[in-house]
């Protein structure tokens, strides 16, 4: 890989950027793919990457922490849900009628 040919190094970064999208929309299905996808762009690099690789190595850092806080927002919004779900879920069985205890029929010998 040349320095001009960053074409792998950009994909990386996009792919990123992607997974920012998808993480934002909430199309959490698609995931997958996309990381599948980047595990076999990561295996075609260097190990260690070039000099001129820096730029979008950098980029690509900071979406994937904008992405990590994303998840932790989502997160942090499913957790209230649960937690109002049973809030809902308490009040609504206080305005339920009661149940009526209907005594049991006994038959002995």
């Amino acid at each position: 890989m040349s320095a001009p040919d960053s074409s792998a190094y950009e994909a990386l970064a996009r792919s990123i950027e992607r997974e920012l999208e998808l993480i934002g929309e909430g199309r959490l299905d698609e995931l997958a793919a996309l990381q599948t996808e980047r595990a076999r762009l990561i295996e075609s690099l260097p190990a260690s990457p070039p000099d001129w690789a820096r730029p979008a190595l950098q980029r690509a850092a900071l979406i994937n922490k904008r992405a990590e806080i994303e998840i932790l927002r989502r997160r942090e919004a499913l957790i209230l849900d649960a937690a109002n779900l049973q809030l809902v879920d308490r009040t609504a069985r206080g305005y339920a009628p009661p149940v009526e205890q209907r005594p049991h029929v006994r038959a002995t010998a």
